[in-house]
């Protein structure tokens, strides 16, 4: 789902929304092939932009991306926490 917060219309808008749903797609993939284990947004990040270094998705698009997973319940937020790039412990996402 694209929150339109900046009030896109037309083809700016639809392109938007199709990025959108190819962003969830490749992260879903992500958990896909790596079914036993749980990431951190981050960790997804990095596993997209070693696939594809020519990613620049922010981590913002990444986090809304899983928070729509697990919405839609491809996905689960686990009770695990790894320490993340900025020394804080972060929720890992895994799998339904």
């Amino acid at each position: 789902m694209y929150y339109n917060t900046n009030n896109e219309t037309g083809e700016t808008l639809t392109r938007s929304r199709n990025n959108t749903v190819t962003q969830e797609d490749v992260i879903l993939n992500v958990f896909e092939n790596n079914p036993t284990n749980e990431f951190t947004p981050s960790e997804v990040l990095n596993v997209i932009g070693f696939q594809d270094p020519n990613c620049t998705w922010p981590i913002t698009s990444i986090r809304r991306a899983i928070t729509n997973l697990t919405d839609s319940n491809k996905i689960k937020k686990t009770d695990n926490q790894k320490v993340g790039p900025y020394g804080k412990n972060v929720y890992t996402w895994k799998l339904i």
